[in-house]
C-alpha cells in the first residue's frame, strides 16, 4: 500500500522539486516545531515569550520562503527550551 505521501508525489511531482529547493527550510520549520510541541505552546505563546511578532514566529516554521534570521531562530528556540508552559 503507497503512502500518502508517495500518492501525492505521483500526482503532483512538482512538489518532489519544491522540496529540494526548500530542503534547508523544510528541515529548520520541523525542527522548531517539533521543539514547540514538546514545550505544548502555541505560536502566540512562542512570540510573547520571543518578543516575536506572531508573523515572525509562522515564518519561522514555514516550510517555504526565506530562511529566518539567526537572530530569531535563536529567540524562537530561548522561547521553548527555557520556559516552562504554564500559559
Amino acid at each position: 500500500m503507497k503512502r500518502f505521501r508517495d500518492k501525492m508525489l505521483e500526482a503532483r511531482p512538482e512538489i518532489a522539486e519544491r522540496e529540494i529547493e526548500f530542503r534547508e527550510k523544510i528541515d529548520l520549520a520541523m525542527q522548531l516545531r517539533t521543539l514547540r510541541d514538546a514545550a505544548n505552546l502555541t505560536q502566540e505563546q512562542v512570540a510573547v515569550r520571543s518578543g516575536m511578532s506572531l508573523e515572525t514566529v509562522q515564518a519561522c516554521e514555514a516550510l517555504t520562503g526565506v530562511m529566518p534570521d539567526q537572530a530569531d531562530v535563536a529567540l524562537y528556540q530561548a522561547a521553548v527550551q527555557t520556559h516552562p508552559s504554564s500559559d
